[in-house]
């Protein structure tokens, strides 16, 4: 039973997920929550999940695609390293 019970908690234990940390020129320091991740360049499709955050990667290396939920700025820039 304790070997069910070993087996159940590999299959439930959550990915762990950092704090990114996000500065808008207008508010800020943001919480990941009130940042989107913007690309019109590329398939849904090649969108990964990385740290809670959905993003695009050849777009990350190219510059910044993160908008502020509240100003709608897009001069967002990640201040994390993913």
């Amino acid at each position: 039973m304790n070997e069910e019970l070993d087996i159940l908690n590999e299959e439930t234990e959550l990915e762990e997920v950092k704090e990114l940390d996000f500065n808008c020129p207008n508010c800020g320091e943001i919480h990941q929550d009130d940042v989107v991740f913007l690309c019109n360049k590329c398939d849904a499709k090649d969108m990964i999940k990385k740290d809670g955050v959905y993003i695009c990667p050849q777009c990350l290396t190219q510059g910044e695609n993160f908008m502020c939920m509240s100003c709608d700025s897009t001069q967002v820039k990640l201040k994390s390293k993913i």
